[in-house]
């Protein structure tokens, strides 16, 4: 009976061990999920102001999952532009969830080689049409350089 009982307990322990490992396998392969931030200063007029955005972009199997904004102090759109409500403001925040879905299935090397010109450190063309959201060039760039600066960290 002692045998039988150690057996049965063995069994069981084995079964439990097996169990996690392809719990821990399913679950393990979600991705990596790595941070980046692309800010600068930008003077327009007599007004200087600190512009950035700071993302987490998940990767697996060398193709991005998902791309999210993550909360910082940085500006990503300026505040005067939002309250005059310029198309360009009501286009970035109607499309900003449609254009981190763009990312989503781009390989990492896709994603790496996407241009975005620069101008002192302010985005003036992304080359990309699918990361470009049309009248708001600056806070699309800005998006992209920070996806490029997390996918460094790969």
């Amino acid at each position: 009976m002692n045998k039988m009982k150690k057996a049965v307990i063995g069994l069981a322990v084995g079964a439990v061990a097996a169990l996690g490992v392809v719990g821990f396998a399913a679950c393990g392969g979600s991705g990596k999920t790595v941070e980046g931030v692309y800010n600068y200063d930008a003077t327009y007029g007599q007004n200087t102001t600190h512009y950035g955005v700071k993302v987490a972009v998940t990767v697996k199997d060398d193709k991005i999952t998902k791309v999210e904004i993550v909360k910082s102090d940085y500006i990503q759109l300026t505040p005067s532009w939002l309250e005059s409500e310029a198309a360009g403001a009501l286009a970035y925040q109607s499309g900003e969830s449609d254009l981190l879905k763009e990312y989503e299935g781009k390989t990492v090397e896709e994603i790496k080689n996407a241009k975005v010109t620069l101008e002192n450190n302010v985005p003036t063309s992304v080359g990309d049409k699918d990361l470009l959201i049309t009248g708001a060039t600056q806070s699309s760039g800005r998006l992209l350089k920070a996806v490029q600066n997390a996918l460094e960290k790969l």
